[in-house]
């Protein structure tokens, strides 16, 4: 559970640092640009994703790559790890069937005054 929770903090700080990424050429250029998965792949390594196309149409089937990966790189960037995260998140978090400990409370239970019952 603490694997999610991470991997869902990562998501959702990847999605601040997009937006930040955006908002800075925005302010830069003049224009506001949405950025998308694939974009922000090709920005970070455009090697892996001209190989991981040629890949996918050689070994795989040029249908996989039209109608799957290629959908799914012009998805915006931001919902994506904004919805990813926090679906992360919910799944990681802790229900252990009472509330979570405070500040104040401390992480033990509440102890027992008084004579054995």
């Amino acid at each position: 559970m603490v694997v999610f929770r991470a991997l869902g903090w990562l998501f959702l700080a990847l999605a601040v640092a997009v937006i930040v990424h955006d908002l800075l050429t925005w302010w830069s250029q003049g224009s506001y640009p949405f950025s998308t998965l694939g974009s922000l792949w090709a920005h970070l390594d455009p090697a892996s994703l001209g190989n991981t196309q040629t890949s996918a149409r050689r070994h795989l089937s040029g249908i996989l790559w039209t109608w799957m990966m290629r959908p799914l790189l012009t998805v915006p960037a931001v919902p994506a790890f904004l919805v990813l995260g926090l679906v992360l998140v919910w799944i990681g978090r802790r229900d252990t069937g009472r509330g979570e400990p405070g500040f104040l409370m401390g992480s033990r239970p509440r102890r027992r005054r008084g004579g054995l019952s």
